[in-house]
């Protein structure tokens, strides 16, 4: 192999490995419910559509004043994702645009 096929592997290698690390690594954080109302689900969605996908909690729910760990292993392809809480009481809080590679280790605070 010479030194410029060299040169262009690992420069390929060195554009594509954050690529696949983002893909297959978790971002763990520590989600807070600040309000005073039980949090019943957590839904995710990158911001260029109207859908939410499935509810993160599950079975679970969050009570007022409560903190969960939260781990997502499905191998996020972007950072930026909105997300919204429903609440027991019916109502509903949107946040937009959170940065999760950034948010890794951090608390979410849910008010």
């Amino acid at each position: 192999m010479n030194f410029k096929t060299m040169l262009a592997a690992l420069a390929m290698t060195a554009i594509l490995a954050p690529a696949a690390m983002a893909q297959t690594e978790s971002v763990d954080f520590t989600l807070s419910n600040k309000t005073r109302h039980t949090m019943i689900t957590l839904y995710l969605s990158v911001p260029s559509t109207n859908n939410w996908e499935e509810d993160i909690l599950g079975n679970d729910v969050l009570e007022a004043g409560e903190s969960m760990n939260v781990s997502i292993d499905d191998g996020l392809e972007a950072c930026v994702y909105d997300i919204r809480a429903d609440f027991d009481d019916g109502d509903s809080v949107q946040v937009r645009r959170v940065n999760f590679c950034e948010l890794d280790g951090e608390e979410l605070i849910i008010r």
